[in-house]
């Protein structure tokens, strides 16, 4: 039978997907402003010494920044950065505690449209956290990789992590597609990585520099991430 657990939306639009993401991430925010904690996430503290490593590295876009927790601490590493969010960005002059923190320009956009209009190879490096677990489709990804690739200047790279096919939490829910499972009425469809997946939205447009799997939380919520850093082919 049925349930309200394992019930899917059939054929929905991208629209229609992204309104509900929308939806989903405002009311959570406005529930808990710091939903994901006031400090960086375990990611961006991963990357910072990599970045900092790559001589060329200056201007950053961060997709899907949220509250802006990783793109004020990238800034605060040095970086130019700007942060991109369906939801737009809470409070954006200041840090979750209420610190100022260091200047970003920040866009309230669909990640897809804001590559889409931004100059072509006008960034270094392009960082997502768990971004590409949300919604999307694997043409909807292939659609985002090329884009970031067009806005990568030469050598620039492509830092993103995204929930393992080895998370605790996967195949949770009613399957909608490969590796990806909605756990309505709980949460928003969740597309969930492998390096074999990573690699393949990599192919011709990315050479691979680092794939590290990571365990982060603790207690009831305990996630396994796949770390990816590529490099702009």
């Amino acid at each position: 039978m049925e349930t309200a657990m394992n019930r899917v939306e059939p054929n929905l639009s991208r629209e229609e997907r992204r309104k509900r993401q929308k939806e989903f991430w405002r009311a959570r925010y406005e529930e808990d402003p710091a939903f994901f904690g006031e400090r960086e996430s375990d990611f961006a503290a991963w990357c910072a010494p990599l970045l900092r490593a790559e001589r060329n590295i200056r201007d950053i876009v961060e997709l899907g920044c949220g509250y802006a927790r990783d793109a004020r601490f990238l800034a605060a590493q040095g970086f130019r950065v700007s942060g991109v969010d369906l939801t737009g960005v809470r409070d954006p002059s200041s840090t979750t505690s209420g610190r100022a923190g260091p200047p970003c320009e920040f866009v309230e956009a669909d990640a897809l449209e804001f590559l889409q209009r931004s100059p072509p190879r006008s960034v270094d490096a392009v960082y997502s956290n768990m971004l590409f677990n949300m919604d999307y489709t694997e043409e909807e990804h292939r659609e985002l990789f090329a884009a970031i690739h067009r806005v990568l200047r030469d050598r620039g790279l492509h830092l993103y992590s995204a929930r393992s096919t080895s998370d605790p939490w996967y195949g949770r829910g009613a399957k909608v597609d490969a590796d990806t499972f909605d756990p309505a009425p709980h949460g928003v469809t969740m597309h969930y990585f492998s390096a074999e997946y990573a690699d393949r939205l990599a192919e011709g447009l990315f050479a691979p520099v680092q794939r590290v799997e990571r365990s982060e939380g603790e207690g009831d919520f305990p996630i396994r991430l796949l770390y990816v850093v590529d490099r702009r082919a």
